[in-house]
């Protein structure tokens, strides 16, 4: 019993020198960017609470969550599984709060949606149709959030799936690594802005009606602010 309780420690203790490192100057800086975004996206779900799809809304949370222990922690592979996992369930929630149909199907276990119909050019959450029907300003930029959507959902899927190369990069124990961090960084910040843009072209119908734009006006900018059609809403 003693000897696995050493062992235990000494895990313990490794952890808590990788957390040090993870937690640290400008990485620091880095996660607590990630992990103020955790009330950005509690605020659509607040604001969500009585529709059908925000089930789905929270339990992308949670991985969003446990992504950033994981990350902190150096355990970069689980890291990529939980941010992958928050990116395709917040977009199978937009996707799905379309058709209550499809969601009820889903909920009986009758009905699987997949990353590509999500990303389906003529029926997807970034198809011309879909973007024209909420949210027309919206249309220029949808294409080019959609390939960086494509994107990054492959590079999660590269370490996901031990492609070679992106599986060579990391470490080979736990441990902390600079680049991995640096590069989960990347990825988390490209898939939060897509999400913000997604969730806003899906929601500001209701979000102005609601008469909650300018409490959205933060959420939004930070992320997308740069883009025309969100400067134009706020304009």
């Amino acid at each position: 019993m003693e000897k696995y309780l050493k062992e235990y420690q000494n895990i313990n203790e490794k952890f808590s020198g990788i957390i040090s490192e993870s937690l640290t100057g400008k990485n620091l800086q880095m996660h607590a960017k990630a992990s103020r975004f955790v009330e950005d996206y509690k605020q659509w779900i607040d604001f969500l609470e009585d529709s059908y799809e925000v089930v789905i809304y929270k339990e992308a949370l949670a991985e969003y969550q446990s992504m950033l222990l994981f990350w902190c922690m150096g355990l970069y592979k689980h890291a990529f599984i939980s941010l992958r996992s928050y990116f395709e369930a917040t977009m199978f929630g937009i996707q799905l709060s379309t058709n209550e149909l499809n969601f009820r199907l889903w909920k009986s276990e009758t009905l699987d949606l997949y990353w590509s119909q999500i990303m389906d050019d003529n029926e997807g959450i970034f198809s011309k149709k879909f973007v024209q029907a909420f949210e027309p300003l919206f249309a220029d930029e949808a294409y080019g959030m959609k390939e960086i959507a494509k994107r990054v959902y492959r590079e999660c899927s590269e370490f996901i799936h031990n492609n070679y190369g992106a599986t060579s990069l990391l470490p080979k124990a736990t441990q902390f690594n600079q680049a991995i961090f640096e590069l989960l960084a990347d990825k988390v910040e490209s898939i939060n802005q897509v999400i913000i843009f997604a969730l806003t072209m899906r929601y500001v119908e209701d979000i102005i009606e609601r008469d909650k734009l300018s409490e959205f006006e933060e959420v939004i900018m930070d992320e997308i602010g740069y883009l025309g059609c969100a400067q134009e809403i706020y304009n």
